[in-house]
């Protein structure tokens, strides 16, 4: 763990040529740094002031502004300055030089940890943050955001407080053993509250996992027989050149990957070898590759060229797939063409046909998997339905026949489990994972 008497310093945006580079300074001797660039003149807090910042030599290093957060109304709920400078590769590295002789830099979360431990967010909210950082679309950024208002630290300190309210009566049972007959209906009530908190639980892990999916990408993958246009289409839909497209059979061998956006939905989409029987042994490892990752898929694309329209044949009709005519060059109109059962979406890359139509499909089953629709809190980590389990376990423990003392532990550790995923907990461990995968500066 990290020595918080320590005053940290770090580059807050990424090195490199740009216009504005931020370099954050947090702790008890923050304001040291206005010494050591002889920097003159008066700050007063939380406004921005133009200073000009000299090294050792008292040679002018650049002019920039900095802001002053005293604590405990910062970031971090430490003392805390912002310099925002010219974002020059050369001046960053003369102040972040200078930085080094008198703080130690900062390790990956290190601010976002002292903004928890200081009181300021809790786990949650933290991972949010991390998450807002990272997010690529629309709907992460919205489920990011979500998170760090605190909706899901309500939801579980709310069930947690339950639990502390009815682990309390159940201890005042022990501490007055002779009220336990005449209390019986109170043992009834609490066991109705139990139950219904073990429901909530379950209905709130029976979600799909909405909340992570959304948070890492839904995966899409392209599928049909060698040569039907899953290149080309994996390239439209990619918006960029990524596979090589050619009028030969099995020209891709190995999986291609694509993060694109569609209608606000982070997709992972996948090219794959066409499915055929081969006896080219890389052809044949990457058709096995192919059909372990249309297995893993959440949803699948599968082209049939048109032209051999009428030779489709599939024997089971799956709801997480979309099915594709390809190379649908002289379809008259874009409608469906129902074969064999099977509802096929003509398309042609070439000239326009059914792609709009195809990619308005993507996303109905796009908001479909992920849920947007609905309000209610969700699961963003594998760390939060860990626990969650975890304390559901405890509570399907939990039965009013059992000796007083097995009851009100596992009302303890169902309650331990809901404030791990909070933060109210006393280990190092967790801590370490969560804010070490953090960026340098956050």
């Amino acid at each position: 763990m990290t020595n918080t008497n320590e005053t940290i310093f770090a580059l807050s945006t990424v090195f490199g040529k740009s216009g504005v580079a931020v370099i954050r300074i947090s702790g008890n001797y923050a304001l040291k740094a206005l010494n050591h660039f002889h920097i003159k003149r008066k700050i007063k807090p939380r406004f921005a002031t133009l200073v000009d910042l000299y090294d050792d030599s008292n040679q002018l290093i650049d002019n920039g502004i900095i802001i002053y957060f005293p604590a405990p109304n910062s970031f971090t709920g430490e003392d805390v300055i912002e310099l925002q400078v010219h974002g020059s590769k050369a001046v960053i590295k003369i102040i972040l030089e200078g930085l080094s002789r008198i703080f130690v830099m900062a390790s990956p979360g290190e601010f976002s940890l002292r903004a928890f431990l200081n009181g300021k967010f809790n786990l949650t909210q933290i991972e949010g943050i991390a998450d807002l950082i990272d997010a690529e679309t629309k709907m992460q950024a919205k489920q990011a955001i979500k998170q760090i208002s605190g909706e899901l630290e309500r939801l579980y300190s709310n069930w947690r407080q339950g639990l502390i309210t009815i682990q309390s009566k159940i201890e005042a049972y022990i501490d007055f053993p002779e009220d336990i007959w005449a209390e019986k209906s109170e043992l009834e009530k609490i066991n109705n509250e139990v139950q219904s908190l073990v429901q909530l639980i379950q209905e709130h892990l029976n979600d799909n996992r909405r909340g992570e999916r959304l948070r890492e990408g839904l995966h899409i993958v392209i599928t049909g027989e060698p040569n039907v246009g899953k290149s080309t289409l994996f390239n439209f839909l990619a918006k960029r050149d990524i596979a090589i497209v050619s009028e030969y059979a099995g020209t891709t061998r190995d999986i291609l990957e694509a993060h694109i956006d569609i209608g606000g939905y982070p997709i992972i989409l996948s090219d794959t070898a066409g499915i055929r029987e081969s006896s080219d042994p890389i052809e044949s490892e990457g058709i096995s590759r192919a059909k372990k990752r249309s297995f893993e898929a959440d949803l699948r694309i599968e082209l049939f060229p048109f032209e051999q329209r009428h030779n489709i044949n599939c024997n089971v009709v799956n709801s997480d797939t979309i099915y594709v005519l390809s190379k649908a060059d002289d379809v008259i109109n874009n409608h469906n063409i129902k074969i064999n059962g099977i509802d096929l979406l003509p398309i042609s890359i070439l000239k326009g046909i059914g792609t709009n139509k195809l990619i308005s499909l993507i996303k109905e089953k796009a908001k479909e998997k992920f849920g947007h629709d609905r309000d209610t809190p969700v699961i963003t980590r594998q760390r939060h339905r860990s626990h969650m389990q975890k304390s559901l376990e405890h509570l399907q423990c939990f039965n009013i026949d059992n000796p007083i003392e097995l009851i009100s532990e596992d009302l303890r550790l169902a309650a331990f489990e809901l404030g791990a995923v909070i933060g109210i907990i006393n280990v190092e461990e967790i801590l370490d994972s969560i804010f070490s995968n953090f960026c340098v500066g956050k």
